[in-house]
């Protein structure tokens, strides 16, 4: 790793430092708490790190946001100052309470790195540029405002479920914030069985997912058929925002950053460090906008979902058998006492397939893009990994034990497989129908059907994975990506 790089990726790890911190009480009060504002500030502040250097070095920049007066092309020192210090901006202002933090992590920064004394003027430029990413979102906060749904208690619609009555509705206005880069996925087909917003209809697929996840998600695997292998992925892909961990997006990144490594111990040099950056702030953008087409979708009346939690207890609709006692596993309250909890939003499409699937499919594209990868006739990729998700990091304290869980490796054959278990964990956990997040395209090439696909060419439309992977489609295409590497990855 070269001194560019290391420097460049302190930024990255900074930016997840602060998600950890943000959701940790007592390090800090929460700033950007939750899935959609945890990647919203982190597509911020990659972004500033990757167009700033791009603005310096004279390479292209990944948003159309110029900076203010001019950030002169003075060599990669210069250039990495100019976008650390934009990051260092961001961060700054997306994480007020972090800020006597902050502070000193760029002083130390600066003489680590042999930056010299701050305030000079290519960090002021750098900071001023930082501003004005931080502007593109404006009226965050009162799009992610609480509570900003009309409870209908139509069929199918979003309810707190019978054992978290006092469960709140997050991000009901999200989907209306403006995207940093990708524009709105239109055609997204709603979940099995909603018609309209007024108009239900029980069909086969709702069913096989009602029997699977009232099965698999249960909270006792002695009442169901969740192996343990089952429960693993399931906890390990959560990161459903406990104390130390945070959100999802900080999953992906880290997640990323290994596959990065270990690209790097194979093959040094195979990506330069304006390479390695680009692919870094592309996957983070693509994870910004993906939250909101998803919180878009989340609380559109045409799609959405209530929870297992609450449609497995009362199936209302003819759709499966009612167990008024069932209960899911529940998101993993890691380093807490929560139990059997499900998070506070509609289920369709699941927030953790569509961001996983935006983040991984990039990289896909961009590694075989790059020649240190390739797709099967099937558009599975050969990308191997091996990464320790927080969840399993031999410190972390399980919510029912109150012990540190066992440390454990997960290995992958493929980024397409991380996709998919990404998705299907949330199954595991009994938060999530597997439709909201995974499909299959029936061999009619009508309505998509129940169950997992092996390969990219048999994922169907409907759900997180493929509006992800759409998302994906837009930011790759400013990474250079060609449209036949992107065709070569069979998800269209």
């Amino acid at each position: 790793m070269t001194a560019a790089t290391s420097a460049l990726r302190f930024w990255c790890d900074m930016s997840m430092e602060c998600i950890r911190r943000d959701h940790t009480p007592g390090l800090t009060s929460g700033d950007q708490k939750g899935p959609f504002l945890t990647a919203r500030a982190l597509g911020m502040a990659l972004a500033a790190l990757n167009d700033a250097h791009a603005h310096a070095s004279g390479r292209t920049p990944l948003l159309n946001v110029a900076p203010p007066g001019t950030l002169p092309a003075v060599g990669a020192a210069g250039a990495s100052l100019a976008a650390g210090a934009a990051c260092a901006q961001v961060l700054r202002m997306r994480y007020p309470n972090q800020a006597h933090l902050l502070e000193p992590a760029w002083l130390h920064w600066l003489e680590y790195f042999g930056f010299g004394p701050a305030g000079g003027p290519t960090e002021a430029a750098g900071r001023a540029f930082g501003n004005l990413l931080h502007q593109r979102g404006a009226n965050d906060s009162t799009a992610a405002a609480a509570d900003q749904f009309n409870r209908t208690g139509a069929p199918y619609t979003h309810m707190a479920p019978p054992k978290d009555a006092g469960q709140g509705f997050a991000g009901g206005k999200w989907g209306t914030a403006a995207p940093l880069l990708a524009n709105r996925v239109a055609n997204f087909p709603p979940p099995p069985g909603r018609v309209s917003a007024f108009q239900v209809q029980p069909t086969a697929h709702y069913a096989a997912d009602f029997a699977l996840v009232a099965s698999k998600g249960e909270h006792s695997r002695a009442n169901g058929t969740r192996t343990l292998p089952e429960e693993v992925i399931g906890i390990a892909w959560g990161y459903d925002g406990p104390a130390q961990l945070g959100t999802p997006p900080r999953l992906y990144l880290q997640v990323i950053l290994a596959v990065l490594d270990l690209i790097e111990a194979r093959s040094p040099g195979a990506l330069s460090a304006e390479e390695e950056l680009s692919v870094l702030a592309g996957a983070a953008i693509a994870m910004a906008d993906a939250g909101i087409d998803a919180w878009h979708y989340k609380y559109s009346p045409d799609h959405m979902m209530w929870r297992p939690a609450v449609g497995i207890p009362g199936a209302q609709h003819g759709n499966g058998v009612a167990d008024p006692n069932w209960e899911p596993l529940g998101r993993p309250d890691t380093n807490g006492s929560g139990r059997r909890l499900t998070p506070n939003f509609p289920a369709y499409p699941s927030g953790h397939a569509t961001f996983g699937a935006a983040a991984f499919q990039l990289l896909r594209v961009f590694l075989v893009e790059k020649g240190l990868a390739s797709f099967d006739a099937n558009g599975v990729d050969d990308i191997r990994f091996h990464f320790v998700s927080d969840e399993f990091d031999g410190r972390n304290k399980d919510p029912v034990t109150m012990q540190p869980r066992d440390y454990i490796t997960l290995g992958y054959e493929s980024l397409w497989k991380a996709i998919v278990d990404n998705s299907v964990s949330r199954v595991f956990l009994g938060v999530h129908w597997q439709f909201d997040g995974i499909t299959k395209r029936n061999g009619a090439g009508t309505d998509d059907e129940h169950g997992v696909p092996a390969s990219p060419a048999e994922l169907g439309r409907t759900g997180g994975v493929w509006l992800g992977a759409m998302i994906a489609t837009q930011i790759a295409a400013k990474l250079g990506v060609s449209p036949a590497t992107i065709a070569a990855s069979r998800i269209a």
